[in-house]
């Protein structure tokens, strides 16, 4: 089991989109936007369309490992692939810090025995597995350092005749040295109103449920809290957002069960209960 992994500081929010061929009124840059819903769309299903650079603006070069494609349309058939360079045509082969080779944007999303025989898809996958949406995360295992970020998106045969998606992230993920304590918990949150009237007739008004987290770290070091937590306190607040799975090295049916796109409830202390160690906690509620 791999710790859990929150990718909070993403480079690519504050980057330049460009290339591709994206429509005027659904650009590439609304990828970067935190609405999830707010997508990008391009104007065909071409490979020269379905891609984008994220050029970092920055000075010095950025470190990228880990990323996350969220809401997105893209079939079965659908691969993608990233890379982290310092040249903005991506021409030059040697410029490259990071090259990920063509990935499959989905796996396996259904939990074995959960459906009958014959329900069950042959390739283990189902759209409406994944609690809020689409997602693909991928976590290279390497660092490339570079000012831009390509990603490669083959899906020509997508029968919606262009490709989409709602929020796109690159960084390096937070993973502590120990993982979080025993009682991590996750559930649902239904946020719809249910009333009896006189007569006893229950009625329910539907709204959106969405997941919350609550985790708590209670063996950090002191860099771990202050460098890390104490900072994605200051630095998102309630209004930033982040990407956490619990275990980014689980099998997909559980994975995606157990990851979440989502904001801070609220900050939380960062206390030392014992010498030399640093306990804090996350509760995180989900961005749909």
């Amino acid at each position: 089991m791999a710790n859990v992994s929150i990718l909070w500081n993403k480079p690519t929010d504050l980057g330049s989109y460009s290339d591709g061929a994206w429509t005027a009124s659904l650009p590439a840059a609304n990828l970067a936007d935190a609405d999830v819903r707010r997508v990008a769309r391009t104007t065909n299903a071409t490979t020269g369309s379905t891609r984008f650079r994220v050029d970092l603006n920055a000075i010095m070069p950025a470190s990228i490992s880990d990323f996350v494609l969220l809401g997105h349309n893209l079939t079965t058939a659908a691969t993608i692939r990233f890379v982290v360079t310092s040249d903005a045509t991506d021409t030059l082969a040697p410029a490259r810090t990071l090259y990920t080779g063509p990935l499959g944007v989905w796996v396996p999303t259904v939990i074995p025995g959960a459906l009958p025989w014959g329900v069950f898809p042959w390739d283990g996958i189902d759209a409406a597995a994944y609690p809020s949406g689409t997602a693909f995360f991928h976590r290279s295992g390497q660092v490339g350092l570079g000012r831009y970020v390509w990603c490669y998106i083959t899906d020509t045969a997508n029968p919606a005749g262009y490709i989409e998606a709602g929020r796109f992230m690159a960084g390096t993920s937070w993973a502590p040295r120990t993982n979080v304590a025993y009682g991590a918990s996750i559930r649902w949150i239904d946020p719809g109103e249910a009333k009896r009237t006189r007569g006893g007739r229950r009625i329910y008004s539907a709204r959106p449920r969405f997941r919350q987290f609550e985790l708590s770290f209670e063996r950090l070091t002191q860099e771990e809290a202050f460098g890390v937590a104490f900072e994605i306190d200051r630095q998102l607040g309630k209004g930033g957002n982040f990407y956490l799975s619990m275990d980014p090295e689980e099998a997909g049916q559980f994975r995606f069960r157990r990851s979440i796109y989502a904001a801070l409830v609220d900050s939380a202390a960062v206390a030392i209960p014992r010498y030399s160690t640093w306990a804090w906690s996350i509760t995180a509620e989900e961005l749909i």
